[in-house]
């Protein structure tokens, strides 16, 4: 199954995850300040949530191939989309995650079960219905209770990407993404779903296997891409009045719904 007229290629940013040094973007996250980090440290957040907005804006990305600077519309308008996936639930959904075993245990169910039960549904019915998902992609792991504290510090290796297709053989799942971090094609996800209450290991392109735990939909909400947004970080408020396009998709449908969180 694939999102219909979507590719990496045509639809993605056509630059990479990698950024200059510049001033650090500091959040509240369930009462505590969070740094981020500049943005050489990475903006997969905003960039995987501002190339959903456009596909469903049907509209192509603007055609530069340099990383936008600092204060420019579309830099700014990729940051403000970063604070926007990093909402409460999505982050309560990574600590708790990063404090949970990878299968089930005597605690309850792990990583595998939630991923495979709850989430993988949720993501399928979102490209089933013709609309990429957006992910969030686990990394690290904390003792329970402590971990809720000491997970924020894994924050920063977790990932986010978009799913726009997958291949179901049995029970072994590819999904098919863009990765803000990779430019092409032929990136993936791949895992075997048969037994959802033993540990699965996730295979990713460009990355060991097993250092992501897991994945999840996020919140992701729309936006349209052309009109003004803003992200409020601790003591700065970052403001676009919207992205220069690469024009119009033809021969797609206006999305009816997009997608709810």
């Amino acid at each position: 199954m694939r999102v219909p007229m979507f590719l990496p290629s045509r639809n993605g940013l056509q630059f990479t995850n990698s950024w200059p040094a510049e001033p650090d973007y500091t959040i509240n996250i369930l009462g505590e300040h969070v740094t981020l980090g500049n943005a050489s440290d990475g903006l997969c957040g905003g960039m995987a949530y501002t190339v959903n907005d456009l596909y469903q804006a049907r509209l192509l990305p603007p055609r530069e191939t340099a990383n936008p600077a600092e204060g420019a519309p579309l830099f700014n308008y990729i940051v403000a989309r970063l604070t926007n996936s990093f909402d409460e639930a999505d982050v309560t959904h990574y600590l708790s995650w990063i404090q949970m075993s990878d299968g089930d245990s005597f605690f309850g169910h792990g990583v595998a079960w939630h991923e495979i039960t709850e989430e993988w549904p949720m993501i399928k019915q979102d490209m089933d219905s013709g609309l990429p998902s957006a992910l969030g992609l686990v990394a690290g792991q904390q003792p329970a209770f402590l971990g809720f504290l000491t997970g924020i510090e894994n924050l920063s290796q977790c990932h986010q990407v978009l799913a726009w297709g997958y291949d179901l053989n049995g029970t072994d799942l590819t999904l098919h993404i863009y990765d803000p971090d990779y430019l092409g094609d032929d990136n993936t996800i791949s895992l075997n779903i048969g037994d959802p209450t033993q540990a699965t290991t996730l295979t990713m392109s460009n990355n060991p296997p097993g250092h992501f735990r897991g994945f999840f939909r996020t919140h992701y909400q729309y936006h349209n891409p052309t009109t003004p947004v803003s992200g409020a970080f601790i003591e700065t408020v970052v403001t676009s009045p919207g992205i220069a396009t690469g024009g119009p998709i033809t021969g797609l449908p206006p999305v009816v719904a997009p997608a709810a969180p």
